[in-house]
């Protein structure tokens, strides 16, 4: 039986991916087989952070975990300009101002662009009608956006990445199906119960 937050994980990728509608590309949904002009508006990946079990007098059944999802996010834009003057020591200082200010226009860009992936799988994930994110109501509960952080720029060549980072927080059911693979041996017990100088009822259990 697979854990609950493995399954939340997959709900929130299928989630994205499906409400995209071609505003951004969702890591793990078959974007291992387009080329880089391809993916489009963003990049989106979903990945399983941690899990709390609070702790009570509960031994059996189903367990509560609180569960934290981290929504990574990341765009890029691309100078416009030679912005390998900056690396070279006889550019002039005319050449690296036009390089810096190639590289401050292509850093709003990328600003704006986090900025709208952000709102877009924001509201995606906080809609109601993606509440339990297609599973049955009493698989999850409790969700919740619980931060969201943009980090620092990043500069890779020409090119100009922002990140930024969403925490999803819910509460799930985990069921513990046993040890894979650990099948008890059987055992029988077999008890008759006496009732003055007659036997009574008996009772046979056997485990499975």
């Amino acid at each position: 039986m697979t854990m609950m937050f493995r399954t939340v994980k997959t709900a929130l990728v299928t989630t994205l991916d499906g409400e995209s509608e071609s505003r951004f590309t969702v890591l793990g949904r078959q974007v291992q087989s387009k080329s880089p002009d391809e993916i489009i508006g963003g990049l989106v990946q979903v990945y399983f952070a941690d899990g709390a079990f609070p702790k009570s007098g509960r031994m059996r059944g189903t367990k509560s975990q609180e569960i934290t999802i981290e929504i990574d996010m990341q765009v890029s834009a691309t100078a416009k300009g030679d912005i390998s003057v900056l690396d070279s020591a006889t550019s002039t200082p005319a050449e690296k101002a036009a390089a810096l200010l190639a590289v401050r226009e292509a850093s709003e860009v990328a600003d704006g662009l986090i900025d709208a992936l952000i709102d877009n799988v924001w509201n995606i994930l906080m809609d109601k009608r993606n509440e339990t994110l297609g599973l049955d109501k009493p698989d999850i509960a409790s969700r919740w956006i619980d931060r969201i952080q943009k980090d620092t720029l990043l500069e890779r060549g020409d090119l100009v990445v922002k990140t930024a980072n969403m925490k999803y927080t819910c509460r799930v059911q985990e069921s513990v199906s046993g040890d894979l693979g650990n099948t008890p041996e059987t055992s029988t017990i077999d008890t008759i119960v006496t009732a003055g100088d007659t036997e009574g009822a008996g009772v046979e259990v056997e485990n499975y």
